[in-house]
């Protein structure tokens, strides 16, 4: 009776160890901000050589974009960020976005993510995280 005791005691023990931790989120699991950081080091590289998306950029220095895009996504899954740049609305008022060329810009994304070897479900996650500053993105008159 004393050794169930005991051992009921230390499983109860372990168990509420257990339930303290909390599973690590999308930040953590990707790597944090230096993943992020190096996501948007490669996709800006290749959005400001695309001739559609580039002349968007224009005057855009690619150290502050990649700055923001970290903070910001870093901000949206979890991460200890905050985002403290422009809102979405003002910072592309003048550009006049298509859904196309933000859909394009989103496959170069997509593809630093994956070159850097993150899975679909992490790339999925953060997208998903993204998605709903589209609507702030796009060109709508206004």
């Amino acid at each position: 009776m004393k050794y169930l005791r005991t051992s009921l005691i230390l499983i109860v023990t372990l168990l509420a160890g257990c339930a303290g931790k909390p599973e690590p989120g999308l930040y953590e699991e990707i790597g944090g901000s230096e993943t992020l950081s190096k996501v948007f080091g490669l996709s800006i590289n290749r959005i400001y050589n695309d001739p559609v998306l580039g002349p968007h950029f224009e005057g855009v220095p690619k150290s502050h974009l990649r700055k923001m895009l970290t903070e910001q996504t870093c901000a949206l899954i979890g991460g200890p960020c905050e985002y403290t740049g422009k809102g979405m609305r003002e910072s592309h008022q003048e550009r006049n976005v298509t859904e196309a060329e933000f859909y394009r810009l989103v496959e170069h994304v997509q593809q630093a993510m994956r070159l850097i070897g993150l899975s679909f479900e992490q790339e999925n996650r953060i997208l998903a995280a993204l998605a709903p500053l589209k609507e702030d993105i796009i060109y709508q008159a206004r």
